[in-house]
């Protein structure tokens, strides 16, 4: 099967300051891969250079082709293209990702639009609304009439990030891009979020890129790991593999710490 996001000697650099050295990595359709390390690793950074995200200011080389087309170098007009139909992304905080002085139905109709006119379908306001209430639906937010007509602030931080989500999946992607999606969440909604993104993965057939530093997170939802350690992969396999027998140094502190952190939860009752 013909990888849908394939990197090859990935190479980051702001100046002088190497950010992710000689990374390799592939994802096939439907694969759920998992990105993992701590703050500072490159794992942000990887998911920005494989949607053209980065400022022009930051030097990327190697080779990052998504579905079929190659990412470095690309015009703007080529990336365009592929944002939203070959890869969408969901970002940590949806507050900051999402328009402060736009109601939410408008910010989720924006992408349903760009898609339809994409497939040459009828681009009328009644087959956006609908559009717009099926997704709504299809990620469980309460009140769809409220939301729809709610500023991001006055909605809560679950329920902003369901409308990143939405507004991700209004694209039909193939690839999903999820960088750190549950971190500014409680416990139970963190919950929520995950068990929605691994229904919609598991219903659409979208392949999976999950970007996060806590592992028990990233279990619940891959089937695959690499680590990151300064910009650099030291281990890589399946992820029940890594995390019940880790063979680097760094994926045993990790594993170590999440474990210490787990007991400690565990010790205060929470």
């Amino acid at each position: 099967m013909t990888a849908l996001l394939t990197i090859q000697g990935l190479d980051i650099r702001a100046g002088d300051k190497p950010l992710v050295s000689g990374l390799s990595l592939s994802i096939r359709p439907g694969e759920r891969i998992g990105l993992i390390g701590e703050s500072g690793s490159g794992k942000s950074m990887t998911a920005m250079a494989a949607t053209g995200l980065l400022p022009t200011s930051i030097r990327v080389t190697g080779s990052i082709e998504l579905d079929g087309q190659q990412v470095v170098g690309a015009p703007d007009k080529t990336m365009n293209r592929l944002r939203g139909a070959a890869a969408a992304v969901v970002f940590q905080e949806p507050l900051t990702a999402l328009d402060p002085l736009m109601k939410i139905g408008r910010q989720i109709a924006e992408p349903v639009r760009r898609r339809l006119e994409r497939e040459g379908g009828k681009v009328s306001k009644d087959a956006i609304s609908r559009e717009v209430r099926d997704l709504i639906d299809k990620v469980a937010l309460p009140q769809p009439e409220r939301i729809i007509n709610s500023y991001p602030h006055e909605v809560s931080g679950g329920q902003r990030q369901r409308v990143a989500i939405a507004m991700a999946l209004a694209c039909r992607p193939k690839l999903l891009i999820a960088d750190e999606p549950t971190t500014a969440l409680d416990v139970t909604t963190q919950a929520e979020i995950l068990k929605l993104l691994d229904q919609l993965v598991r219903e659409t057939g979208m392949a999976l890129l999950f970007i996060s530093h806590d592992l028990p997170v990233v279990s619940q939802v891959v089937e695959r790991v690499i680590v990151l350690k300064n910009g650099v992969a030291v281990e890589e396999g399946a992820v029940n593999t890594v995390f019940g027998n880790p063979q680097h140094v760094y994926t045993r502190s990790l594993v170590e710490a999440a474990r210490l952190f787990d007991e400690a939860l565990g010790a205060t009752g929470s």
